[in-house]
This record gives C-alpha cells, sequence and structure tokens, in this order.
C-alpha cells in the first residue's frame, strides 16, 4: 500500500533525538506513512535506523552537505505520500496528532497544531523533561508578517501546494519556514486547530533560532526584502517568547511529561 503522508526529517549529530522521534512514530493511531531521513553530512545513521526498519518504513537519503533546507526539498522530491508532514529531529509527536491532522486538512491546504515547549536534562543517554509550556497562539495573517508564530514541526500539508509556491527557499536559510508560511497563507488555506500534539525542545542555545550573528542578519535582511517588510528587528526566538506570553490561548493539552512511545524504565 502506497503511503499517504511523507515524513520528512532532516539529520546531523542528535542522536539519542532521532530515536525518541522515531519512537513516537511507531505509536502514532495513523500509519499508512512513510519517513524519510535527510542526512546532512552528519555522522552514518543506519545503525540508528535499523531498529525500526521492522516496524516503519524509512529511507535513508545521504544529502553530502550540511544544509537543512536543501534537506527538506530533497525530501520533499523523494516523497512518495500525498502529503508532507515536516519534522525536525529533536522534536516529537503525540499520538494521535498525524490522524488528527488528516481530519483536519481535508479542508485546507496545510494543518499545523499548537505545541508543547518542553526543557529537559539528560540522563543515562536520554533526555528527561523537567517542564514545559504551551506554544499556542490564534492565526492572525496580518500579525504572521511581523511575528511569527508557525512551528514547522508537525505540520502536514498537500504536496501539491510545491506546485504553486516552488520549493522552501533556500537563499533564506533560517528563515524558511516563516517564508513558507508566508508563501502558503497567500496562495492556500491554512488551519490551526487549538491542540497541543506537537513536542517542541526549546533548551536554549543548541538550538539554531537563539543564534545571532551576521551571517544570521543577512538571512534576515534577504527574508525581510522578498516579504516587503519594514522596520523590523532580528530577535531570537527565546527573546520573542518571553515578550508574547501574556497572548497565550487556550488550547487542548495532553502532554504529562513522559516522551510517547518510550517504555517504562528506558
Amino acid at each position: 500500500m502506497s503511503p499517504l503522508v511523507t515524513i520528512v526529517i532532516p539529520v546531523h549529530s542528535r542522536e539519542a533525538e532521532l530515536t525518541e522521534l522515531l519512537d513516537s512514530l511507531v505509536v502514532q493511531t495513523y500509519q499508512q506513512f512513510e519517513v524519510v531521513v535527510i542526512n546532512n553530512d552528519g555522522p552514518p545513521k543506519q545503525h540508528l535506523l535499523a531498529p525500526f526498519l521492522n516496524r516503519l518504513t524509512i529511507r535513508y537519503i545521504e544529502l553530502g552537505e550540511n544544509h537543512h533546507v536543501k534537506a527538506r526539498n530533497r525530501g520533499v522530491r523523494e516523497a512518495a505520500g500525498e502529503y508532507i508532514l515536516l519534522l525536525d529531529d529533536d522534536d516529537l509527536l503525540m499520538p494521535t496528532h498525524i490522524e488528527q491532522a488528516l481530519e483536519d486538512i481535508r479542508s485546507s491546504d496545510l494543518v499545523f497544531t499548537d505545541a508543547e515547549l518542553f526543557r529537559f536534562e539528560w540522563q543515562d543517554g536520554h533526555r528527561v523533561v523537567t517542564d514545559w509550556e504551551a506554544f499556542a497562539y490564534d492565526l492572525d495573517l496580518v500579525r504572521l508578517r511581523q511575528d511569527s508564530t508557525y512551528i514547522p514541526s508537525g505540520t502536514l500539508y498537500r504536496k501539491r501546494l510545491h506546485d504553486a509556491i516552488g520549493p522552501f527557499d533556500e537563499d533564506v536559510y533560517n528563515y524558511w519556514d516563516w517564508d513558507f508560511i508566508l508563501r502558503v497563507s497567500e496562495q492556500g488555506t491554512i488551519t490551526h486547530p487549538a491542540r497541543a500534539t506537537v513536542l517542541y525542545a526549546f533548551n536554549g542555545t543548541d538550538n539554531l533560532s537563539a543564534k545571532q550573528d551576521e551571517t544570521r542578519r543577512r538571512y534576515f535582511d534577504r527574508f525581510c526584502e522578498k516579504h516587503g517588510l519594514v522596520n523590523m528587528e532580528m530577535k531570537n526566538f527565546h527573546i520573542v517568547q518571553a515578550e508574547r506570553r501574556d497572548y497565550v490561548r487556550q488550547t487542548e493539552r495532553t502532554f504529562t511529561g513522559a516522551f510517547p512511545g518510550r517504555t517504562e524504565g528506558e
């Protein structure tokens, strides 16, 4: 049976995190999907994928360079599914995420949910959640041009959207996701249910969104020029998140601090 959904996961050096993500896919209540793992010039990952090959349909691609946007574009080109689901290699999905997103997308082109931002510490080679908070904001397409409350992990969309808007923009690099959701909003329809079924790692400076440098500034300026955005201040995700907490909306939350798919004692 052909997969309905292709899950695109760029990877580089996170090994334990990728294993936890795959565990969360094994327990999805909807299973007609394939997983395309694209290695961005990191260490080989076949040994991590091997334990899952009898439980998930996985394809593995070596990109040959460290470029996460090119990796996503490669994953989309290789996708067999009618729908694409985006995931970062350190995030996870709650068990009903795909099933519910497929229900929502019947009336739209793209679905993205709210998330739980979780912090963690390392214990015995895996992450243990220390605290978490809801990342949940109403979809306001006007405000979205000034402040992106879009987390791409968990996004489900129709692959044919790329026929209208083209591939992910490799030239804006760090801002590929903000650029993507703005372009989709101009060409398609978006559903944003109040349901926090994405688990988003939020642990400080190891995240690309926490880094500020001149290279990132060039990408930001390029993104702003592309979309005609003026008087924009470049801020990292952590700073902006602190500023927007007063606007959090009510959302359905089922996360209890334990990663889906992890067995007791692990």
